[in-house]
């Protein structure tokens, strides 16, 4: 029964939140590509394309279900999740200096410190088996409480923290009414975007709760897309 119940549970969760990430992440990624190729526009799409990428990688895990490969696909879907809203950050880094036009040198390198930042999820998620994946789970994901504490403190202190800084800072650079709400819409939508990813590890750790795992699906699909369209309304749209 416990098979079947999560097992199913993670079928509606695949169908609901995972293949529609993947849909519109993609689109808006496009919409940007095609729109203007700069500094902006790639790191800003970076962020859709690599969302995109990790909802693909962890949809493609539950079909390799009572395989090897299953558990591994997984975690790299994770990495990559958490990997992605790197680009958020960095977008909003490049919005406090584009009259300094730093360098892809730089921009790079602060790309990378978070690549290797987000190892964490391979690390402590295979050695200290903080992600469970395999017969005895159902086939589907079960996070430790460690591992949901580390992943918490991280997202809290490499993205929460450096995002209301940066947010400060950008509203007060910028000036004008119409360019101050789409600065907020942008904000808004970050903010939303981070709490989907507390909601999340959270999700898979408190897998005994049925009724929270169905708020997640829920709150996550609305405040999911939502998100999404902010960040590319509020400064990805028109952007130069």
């Amino acid at each position: 029964m416990l098979f079947q119940n999560e097992f199913f549970i993670r079928l509606i969760s695949v169908s609901i939140l995972q293949i529609w990430p993947i849909f519109y992440s993609s689109y808006f990624a496009f919409r940007l590509l095609k729109r203007a190729k700069n500094r902006s526009t790639y790191t800003l799409s970076a962020y859709f394309i690599t969302t995109a990428l990790a909802y693909f990688i962890a949809t493609l895990s539950i079909f390799l279900s009572n395989t090897p490969f299953a558990y591994i696909i997984y975690v790299l879907s994770i990495y990559i999740f958490v990997f992605s809203y790197s680009f958020l950050i960095n977008f909003s880094w490049l919005l406090t200096r584009l009259e300094e036009k730093s360098s892809y040198t730089k921009l790079f390198l602060r790309i990378t410190f978070y690549a290797i930042l987000s190892l964490f999820v391979v690390i402590i998620g295979i050695p200290f088996n903080g992600i469970t994946l395999n017969a005895s789970t159902g086939w589907a994901p079960n996070y430790s409480w460690f591992f949901l504490s580390f992943s918490w403190t991280y997202i809290l202190i490499f993205y929460v923290i450096p995002q209301l800084y940066l947010s400060f800072k950008i509203l007060k650079i910028y000036e004008g009414l119409v360019l101050k709400r789409r600065l907020n819409l942008f904000i808004i939508s970050v903010f939303l975007g981070l709490l989907i990813a507390f909601s999340l590890f959270l999700f898979n750790t408190w897998i005994e709760n049925i009724i929270y795992k169905l708020f997640h699906m829920f709150i996550g699909l609305v405040f999911g897309i939502y998100a999404a369209y902010l960040i590319y309304k509020g400064f990805g749209k028109d952007l130069k």
